[in-house]
């Protein structure tokens, strides 16, 4: 599939379209950093930019919160404690966030380190728990995830999304296997609720020979709703033998039925292409491997929705196929990975002040690895697994400003063992000062990923394994400030690992044996946000992190006391944006600091990247009615770093870009 060549088709196509098609727009809606539905405020918006918030807005009110799996139908978002981030697609586009990566490493709690640039591999590290304990969705359904169980964050294009939603901390009650660290929800435009003909575009270019384009659509014919939205990156980047192109195509088609009762399909296909130059510190670099990457997702949906009740039920089909060749030790090989999941939801809503949540589903995935180049350290291998859940969950409003979220789960495997986790949270609301008290616990589970059975010894058997399980709590506050213009939030969490799935690699026959570690990680969230005035928003926030071993060794190296490497002790994010009459502006700095990253083989000690601190700048203008120029830099102090040793990150790079818009 040639999407480099669809996507520059569909730009041409679309910007023909815009230029016969332009009409007025005044828009002074800036980020959403303060109140993730602020687009609902229609006052200083007119003209088709109007069009395109008000889709916006309207998609955001019925989309459910990541938390609950249930809209909010119109309550107020502050009920949700501070881990839960929800970024709308006016900061996404505001801030020219344009990878998913981008917008987790600003987030509190979450450390993102990748081996290289853009389209490097990426590893997330939630509250210090592994890569592969969190869940990452479309539109609620699970992506597919990589052998490793990190789901690529380095594929994920956020550009043309309407949200973001973040949930840090356990979510296996809810969202079953690899939620021990959280959840991600990308939200693409929901063709049920599409109520407007809106097309957005965009394009830009660079430094690092950077070309990236993106295209939205939504369309309203009767009970027929259609979204659609595509993006392409290439780009050099800034290291040698490190191009990387990817694009991206997502459609939702809605039809509805009768009032209330709709069928629809949601798709998904990701293509990329990535050179893997390797460290800098390997005598090979940098190296010739070519990595090939294609996702996809297609889900069918049957929902009905009623004032007490709703309830919806979908297949999703997912599918990933990694391509590595010229790869080192003649390593040349095909991974695929495939997954069936049925999962059916009612919620009923006829108790005042309660959601009650019933659901199940079934979920089946296959693993396999194919050697492109056969040989006696290049092994074929594969596997499988299915199981079955039920979970419930109620939203409990109490007296005196009280409420209770708790929610259960059974997950009833046919290869692992079988487990029960739940999850309950308490929070008090103090009218009088504007303070928000919480705490929550939470269990967690993760059955054994590809990774950990693609490369077992065969004298192992992958059944063998336990699953991953976790116990997280949190507690802490939020407190507004100056009449609910700004508010300042603290929360302590900690997380206990036990079972973590590792392994000790045998380097005469290259296959691995199982090691059994537990880890433990505790810390401290602060978080400041604020609309001083009308014109200017503000945040800043700060991560403290314990990440350690406690039984086993990790990676045949670390052992109990020593700390998890490549996560920051501490982590600082701040950025504020102005705007006037036609015009944005911001800045942003981000940095990390004691930051472990390997141990010395010889002397044992633990070795560590430089701290750093990088700044970025970026702005928009409106020239003429809905035509908007926009330009940014990245790393505007030029600062040379390495998130992880041997793989330098970019350097100063200045891009800019037109996006057009038109609604009606």
């Amino acid at each position: 599939m040639n999407l480099d060549s669809l996507m520059r088709k569909s730009q041409l196509l679309l910007l023909c379209t815009f230029a016969t098609s332009l009409v007025i727009a005044d828009d002074d809606v800036v980020s959403t950093i303060t109140d993730d539905v602020a687009t609902l405020n229609m006052t200083t918006v007119s003209g088709a930019r109007s069009v395109i918030i008000r889709e916006e807005a309207a998609q955001q009110l019925v989309t459910p919160s990541i938390a609950t799996k249930t809209p909010l139908n119109g309550e107020s978002r502050d009920k949700l404690l501070p881990s839960v981030d929800s970024i709308s697609g006016a900061e996404i586009r505001t801030f020219q966030r344009y990878g998913l990566e981008d917008i987790l490493s600003h987030s509190a709690g979450v450390s993102v380190v990748q081996t290289g640039q853009s389209g490097s591999q990426t590893s997330l590290f939630i509250r210090g728990m592994e890569s592969n304990h969190t869940v990452v969705m479309l539109n609620g359904r699970r992506l597919p995830p990589g052998l490793a169980g990190i789901y690529q964050l380095e594929y994920l294009d956020t550009s043309t999304l309407e949200s973001v939603q973040i949930l840090r901390g356990g979510a296996s009650s809810l969202y079953g296997a690899d939620a021990l660290a959280g959840a991600i929800d990308l939200r693409s435009a929901d063709a049920r609720y599409v109520d407007a003909n809106t097309v957005s575009s965009y394009a830009e270019g660079g430094s690092f020979s950077t070309f990236r384009t993106g295209h939205k659509v939504t369309l309203r014919d009767g009970p027929v709703g259609i979204a659609f939205d595509a993006s392409f990156v290439d780009t050099q980047n800034d290291r040698p033998m490190s191009d990387f192109d990817n694009g991206v195509v997502r459609g939702n088609v809605a039809i509805k039925i009768a009032d209330g009762v709709y069928f629809d399909v949601l798709g998904y296909v990701q293509d990329s292409t990535l050179e893997v130059a390797g460290s800098s510190l390997s005598p090979a670099f940098p190296s010739n491997q070519l990595n090939k990457n294609k996702s996809g997702l297609f889900s069918p949906r049957f929902s009905i929705e009623r004032d007490e009740w709703d309830f919806s039920v979908f297949y999703s089909y997912t599918t990933n196929e990694l391509e590595a060749t010229m790869a080192p030790f003649f390593g040349d090989n095909l991974l695929d990975q495939t997954g069936h999941e049925t999962e059916a939801q009612f919620n009923y809503r006829g108790v005042e002040g309660a959601v009650l949540t019933l659901g199940g589903g079934n979920y089946d995935y296959s693993f396999e690895r194919t050697p492109i180049i056969p040989g006696l350290f290049n092994p074929a291998a594969n596997f499988s697994y299915n199981y079955s859940s039920i979970y419930a969950q109620a939203d409990v409003d109490l007296p005196a400003n009280f409420n209770v979220l708790a929610s259960g789960r059974y997950d009833d495997h046919d290869s692992f063992e079988s487990k029960g986790t739940y999850s309950a949270q308490l929070s008090h609301r103090i009218d009088k000062t504007g303070t928000m008290l919480f705490g929550k616990i939470a269990t967690g589970y993760k059955a054994p990923s590809g990774q950990d059975f693609i490369y077992l010894d065969p004298s192992v058997l992958p059944t063998s394994l336990d699953p991953e399980e976790s116990q997280t709590w949190e507690l802490g506050f939020r407190q507004q400030l100056c009449d609910d213009r700004g508010s300042v939030s603290i929360t302590y969490f900690q997380a206990d690992i036990e079972n973590l799935v590792d392994s000790t690699f045998d380097l005469t026959t290259f296959t691995s044996f199982p090691a059994i570690v537990d880890t433990k990680t505790s810390g401290v969230e602060i978080e400041f946000r604020a609309a001083p005035c009308d014109y200017l928003e503000v945040y800043a926030n700060y991560t403290n992190l314990d990440a350690k071993v406690v039984d086993g060794s990790y990676f045949q190296t670390y052992n109990p006391g020593d700390r998890l490497v490549r996560r920051p002790r501490h982590t600082f994010n701040a950025g504020a944006v102005t705007h006037g009459d036609g015009w944005k502006a911001g800045a942003e700095i981000s940095g990390a600091y004691d930051r472990p990253d390997n141990k010395a083989p010889l002397t044992g000690n633990m070795l560590f990247v430089d701290d750093y601190t990088v700044a970025r700048i970026f702005g928009s203008y409106e020239v003429c009615d809905n035509v908007e120029i926009y330009g940014r830099v990245e790393n505007a102090f030029d600062t040379s770093f390495e998130q992880t040793a041997g793989f330098k990150a970019a350097g100063l790079g200045a891009f800019a870009g037109v996006r057009i818009l038109l609604g009606q």
